[in-house]
């Protein structure tokens, strides 16, 4: 299914009729995705990539921590935060940083500090 994304984004570039195709093949995720990748929300690391919605999601070939991917698709069809590594990669359409992810912040919730 991921491989069909990449070749539209390829043969579509970064277009309206790639909105529409996304929008009507994985209806609202489709468009997120889209957006995801439009607002540049998607960071690629040495490890992996991240999606940044409301929170940062990390993304690995067909696995992301948001909870859709968790509750609601385990692993059926893929979430927005999929599709848009999978637009962006192929499009080369991300920041990219030179460095492995690391959550700062759970880092410091797990040690107890603020």
């Amino acid at each position: 299914m991921l491989e069909r994304v990449k070749k539209k984004a390829k043969e579509l570039g970064f277009t309206y009729d790639l909105y529409k195709y996304l929008l009507f093949t994985f209806g609202r995720r489709g468009e997120k995705a889209f957006l995801y990748v439009k607002e540049g929300r998607v960071k690629r690391y040495k490890d992996f990539f991240v999606v940044v919605g409301r929170e940062e999601y990390i993304v690995e070939e067909f696995f992301c921590t948001c909870k859709d991917f968790h509750f609601n698709l385990r692993g059926r069809k893929p979430c927005a935060h999929i599709l848009a590594v999978a637009i962006a990669d192929e499009l080369k359409l991300y920041d990219e940083f030179d460095t492995y992810y690391v959550n700062f912040i759970s880092i410091d919730a797990r040690r107890g500090w603020k």
